[in-house]
C-alpha cells in the first residue's frame, strides 16, 4: 500500500527544562534537580511578576469566599442561606468581570446603571470604607459585612420592617437591571 512508514513519527516534546535533568528513561533525576543560586534574570523577573501574582492569589481567595455559602450564613446567623444567595445575586451585580472581586471602576458603572447621582470623591470614601482590608477591591465578605453594619445601622434609626425594606428596595433595583440585560450578559454576569 505504499511506502509510507506504517509507524507514528513521534516528536520531541517541548520543554523548558534542560535534558541532563533526566534519566536515560525519561524520568527526572531529583538528584541533578536541585539549584542553590538564582540568576539575576529570575530576581527581576518574580520582583516584576510579584504584584501580578498578588491579585491571583486575591482573585482566587476572593472565588473560593465567593462560593461557600454555608461559611457566612455560620458567621451571620440573623441570614438564612437564601437570604445570602440574595446578596451574592447582589453583588455579582456589581462583579462585572465575574472575578469575585469589585473594583472601584467596577463599582462607578454599577451605580451609574442604577441612576446613583453621587459624586466620584463620596464613592471613593464608602469604597475605601467598605475595603477592609485596603486591596483596591471588595471580597464577597466585605459586601456583606458592609450590609450587614447598614442594616443593623437601620434597624437601630428606623426599626427591622423599614430597614429591611430598604435592603430590599436596592434589590428590587438590581433585580431590575437584571431584566433589562440580554441574555449573553446575563450569562455572563453569571445570573442566569
Amino acid at each position: 500500500m505504499g511506502s509510507l512508514p506504517s509507524f507514528p513519527v513521534q516528536r520531541e516534546p517541548i520543554t523548558f527544562e534542560s535534558s541532563n535533568l533526566y534519566t536515560a528513561c525519561g524520568k527526572k533525576d531529583l538528584s541533578r534537580c536541585t539549584r542553590t543560586t538564582i540568576t539575576e534574570f529570575e530576581k527581576v523577573t518574580e520582583k516584576f511578576f510579584e504584584p501580578v501574582v498578588k491579585k491571583r492569589l486575591n482573585e482566587f481567595e476572593a472565588k473560593e469566599k465567593f462560593e461557600d455559602v454555608t461559611h457566612f450564613a455560620n458567621r451571620f446567623p440573623e441570614w438564612d442561606e437564601n437570604d445570602i444567595w440574595d446578596l451574592k445575586i447582589q453583588f455579582m451585580a456589581f462583579d462585572l468581570n465575574n472575578d469575585g472581586l469589585i473594583d472601584f471602576p467596577e463599582l462607578n458603572k454599577a451605580l451609574n446603571e442604577l441612576g446613583d447621582k453621587s459624586s466620584s470623591e463620596k464613592r471613593k470614601r464608602y469604597f475605601e470604607e467598605i475595603d477592609i482590608d485596603h486591596s483596591d477591591s471588595i471580597d464577597f465578605e466585605e459586601f456583606l459585612e458592609y450590609v450587614y453594619s447598614q442594616l443593623l445601622a437601620k434597624v437601630s434609626k428606623k426599626g427591622l420592617s423599614e430597614a429591611i425594606g430598604s435592603v430590599g428596595s436596592v434589590g428590587r433595583k438590581l433585580a431590575m437591571l437584571a431584566r433589562h440585560l440580554s441574555l449573553d450578559e446575563q450569562m455572563e454576569a453569571g445570573i442566569f
